[in-house]
């Protein structure tokens, strides 16, 4: 509704509804949007049937821009106003005037959480907006058990997390002015598990933590942005869905990281209920990082009161910032060597599908001749750390992940031979290589009493899964584009 063109053709159909006939010619029009909105809405109210001419703004609405945000919310107000619902009408119209000016909206798979025991869940997506799912329970159509819009209301406004709990203190006093009863947090708990589960299915809980560097890499202590999303995914690698975001950026030196970091993601309420609901061995923690940061000890981070490495508790790996921001990449061999990795049988010596290229001398020509020899190939040890390769052999070893599709690489941090590490591996005998990550969380378990010099302690997993890329990556992040 920004454009004059486009509010003139809105009124145009209008005017040839009889519901609101002949109504274009009675708004003073104005160049300014606000002004002519207002205009607009006070000429429907003018009218002998505002709600009939309220209708016909939404029909008019839905045939110009029906995947326009504003116009579930001038449904619902129009529901409001013609239509019985378990809210009187000004407090309707005061809860959607809360709602809309949310400046923290929910996700729509967050929403999942606060649906009161009895809704109909079958009617869900998991794909509904605020104002769409209230739509759907304001629906009178049919017997109900429960008062389900109010039972909602009354969990959103009493379970959200901050800062979101914060601006909902007025949605709570109107509840209140109600008498309608608060739902306690044990009244939701099952119902709303049962609700996220009809609509999820058997899902992997994906956590990404994404660090970007704000300082050049050769600073020695540079610093590095903060941010983090989680996801649900479909056992047999399907799509993602985003479920929710920190909900901030924070920025800390390199030195930082694991300390204040860890506080961070332990102030994270709503992602703690999520792992506390996610089935046993459903879980994996992804850290993005740029170029300057693949060889971080990831793994020791924490997100409990215990303060207990991540690593020793659940699959830890990272993955490259570069391949998983840029769009502009042939996704195509990456996916094929994937694909490979996926379909692999089961065999005794699983780990020998791991290749080994020399490093020492090599070259972009070289590793890309070998790679060529090896088409499918799908995870690479790297017998030097990433971070101590020579200029060359760095842009090798890129190329091979951006170009040739390498998903997966592994090496140790520390100074050693390889085939350590390949040794540690195999004391727990994986039998494909796509149960790395459980592996490498096994030698981290066991090592954990090793002390710092341990091999087990000081294995970096580059897993990098294009099913797990969220195409809309920057848009959860506050202040990003």
């Amino acid at each position: 509704m920004s454009r004059l063109e486009f509010r003139h053709s809105v009124l145009e159909e209008m005017t040839q509804d009889t519901r609101s006939e002949g109504i274009s010619s009675d708004v003073w029009e104005s160049g300014e949007s606000r002004a002519h909105l207002r205009n607009i809405l006070n000429t429907i109210g003018s009218r002998p049937d505002p709600h009939a001419a309220l209708e016909s703004l939404c029909d008019a609405l839905r045939s110009h821009a029906p995947w326009d945000r504003a116009l579930r919310w001038l449904e619902l107000t129009v529901l409001a106003l013609a239509s019985p619902t378990s809210l009187p009408t000004a407090d309707f119209l005061q809860v959607i005037s809360i709602l809309c000016a949310l400046h923290t909206p929910p996700r729509p798979m967050q929403l999942l959480r606060y649906l009161p025991s009895g809704s109909r869940v079958a009617l869900l997506t998991g794909e509904d907006t605020l104002p769409e799912l209230m739509l759907r329970l304001a629906d009178r159509r049919g017997a109900q058990d429960v008062d389900e819009l109010l039972g909602f209301l009354s969990l959103f406004s009493t379970q959200a997390d901050p800062p979101l709990y914060e601006e909902l203190a007025p949605l709570r006093l109107i509840l209140d002015r109600l008498n309608f009863p608060r739902c306690s947090g044990a009244s939701l708990g099952a119902d709303t598990t049962d609700a996220h589960s009809a609509v999820t299915g058997d899902t992997r809980l994906i956590i990404q933590v994404r660090l970007e560097a704000e300082d050049a890499e050769h600073v020695a202590d540079g610093r590095y942005r903060l941010q983090a999303a989680y996801y649900r995914q479909h056992q047999l690698n399907g799509p993602m869905q985003l479920v929710g975001t920190l909900g901030r950026s924070e920025s800390f030196r390199k030195s930082e990281l694991i300390g204040a970091g860890s506080a961070c993601l332990a102030s994270w309420s709503e992602l703690a209920r999520a792992v506390r609901t996610s089935a046993r061995n459903s879980i994996r923690v992804e850290f993005l990082l740029p170029r300057s940061l693949l060889g971080h000890a990831a793994e020791l981070w924490s997100a409990g009161a215990s303060h207990r490495p991540l690593g020793h508790h659940h699959p830890v790996v990272v993955r490259s910032l570069e391949r998983y921001v840029d769009a502009w990449l042939d996704v195509e061999p990456w996916r094929a060597r994937w694909n490979h990795l996926q379909a692999q049988s089961p065999e005794s010596d699983a780990l020998n599908r791991i290749g080994w290229p020399q490093l020492d001398n090599t070259d972009m020509t070289s590793l890309t001749l070998w790679l060529a020899e090896h088409p499918t190939l799908a995870c690479m040890g790297l017998d030097t750390p990433y971070e101590d390769l020579s200029t060359e052999a760095r842009a090798a070893v890129d190329d091979a992940m951006f170009t040739d599709g390498m998903p997966v690489l592994l090496w140790r941090r520390d100074p050693g031979e390889a085939s350590e590490v390949m040794k540690v591996l195999q004391e727990h005998a994986p039998s494909r290589l796509a149960e790395l990550p459980v592996t490498v969380l096994k030698c981290r378990r066991n090592g954990r009493a090793g002390g710092a010099t341990d091999v087990r302690n000081n294995i970096t997993l580059l897993w990098d899964d294009p099913d797990c890329v969220d195409p809309e990556q920057d848009s959860p992040y506050i202040g990003m584009a």
